[in-house]
């Protein structure tokens, strides 16, 4: 049976996609929507470490983990400005 952070990094996961989907489905660029699904993402990524260094039972969290590297693949594969305007908004936040 899964454990709760494995099941919490595939939430995340899912939801840093659906909110980079968004971003891809709207005419507008919000940096608002970027950023969040790239914390989504993070977390994902986080909370399957942890699940990893847990040693929960299952596969879900290996899952995530290589979900979390594809993902930031295709990112900068396909939109490298994605990620370049995330690191220029939070440089002009701080």
């Amino acid at each position: 049976m899964l454990k709760s952070r494995s099941i919490w990094s595939i939430v995340f996961i899912i939801s840093g996609l659906l909110c980079f989907g968004l971003n891809w489905i709207i005419e507008d660029y919000s940096e608002l929507i970027v950023f969040i699904g790239a914390i989504f993402i993070s977390l994902g990524a986080i909370f399957s470490f942890i699940a990893i260094l847990k040693k929960e039972k299952g596969s879900m969290k290996f899952v995530s983990l290589v979900s979390f590297f594809i993902i930031l693949f295709l990112i900068t594969w396909f939109e490298p400005f994605q990620v370049l305007r995330i690191v220029t908004w939070l440089k002009n936040i701080v």
